[in-house]
């Protein structure tokens, strides 16, 4: 009995319930801050919403992976050992969605290994210069931001290299007249046929309607879809 004693005394000693239901709810809270900055402020095409959700669970995740290794090299080599056989194959497409990853897990990291005020301060100077960068650079006061394709045959030539070339700057000219950002995404020329793929931060909503007709009247048979930047979220 004494020696069951003794190990249930070590194992709350090591336990430590207190510190760690403190850090869980302080790492659910700043999960929860990440995803709403994320969602509020990111750039990003891809569909914020379901993305934004996990980094509550992948910060208290960490947390509980630190929290658990961080007293015993050999659960740290367990970890390193687990680890390695792991991997994951779903691809980042967009760089500021790594960042917001990477910070969830530097989250997780801090508050796991008890560094509480120094991962608060971080974290919040982080988010911080990313809200005043996005407010300086005009923030969500931008005018919506739209995904646009456009298919075109071409004429003269044959539709041979120049001719495309000649059409995709047309195309570009028409297009940047009525935004504030074009950025092409991708451009397919095969059997005399321009394909375009474009994002669009516009300077007002109605000139998508102008962008449209623009191209159509310079590309009588163009076909033109547009998406808007929020149904993508």
């Amino acid at each position: 009995m004494d020696i069951l004693n003794q190990l249930n005394e070590g194992a709350l000693q090591d336990l430590k319930l207190v510190p760690t239901l403190i850090n869980l709810a302080l790492v659910l809270l700043l999960g929860q801050i990440l995803a709403w900055h994320y969602l509020k402020y990111s750039q990003v095409l891809s569909n914020k919403r379901k993305f934004a959700r996990l980094f509550v669970f992948i910060a208290a995740t960490t947390m509980m992976v630190i929290s658990v290794v961080k007293t015993s090299l050999a659960l740290s080599l367990g970890l390193v050992g687990a680890l390695s056989i792991i991997r994951f194959r779903t691809p980042i497409k967009e760089p500021e969605d790594l960042s917001y990853l990477f910070l969830a897990l530097a989250t997780g990291i801090g508050i796991g290994a008890d560094q509480r005020l120094a991962t608060l301060v971080m974290f919040a100077g982080i988010l911080l210069t990313l809200t005043l960068l996005n407010v300086f650079r005009g923030g969500n006061d931008q005018a919506p931001r739209v995904y646009a394709n456009v298919t075109t045959p071409l004429s003269g030539e044959e539709a041979g290299e120049r001719c495309s070339e000649k059409g995709l700057a047309t195309l570009l000219a028409q297009v940047n007249e009525g935004s504030v950002k074009a950025d092409l995404r991708r451009v397919d020329s095969q059997d005399g046929v321009l394909n375009a793929t474009l994002v669009l931060d516009l300077k007002d909503p109605a000139e998508i309607g102008r962008i449209v007709g623009r191209i159509q009247r310079v590309f009588p048979a163009a076909a033109v879809s547009v998406v808007e930047g929020a149904s993508l979220d």
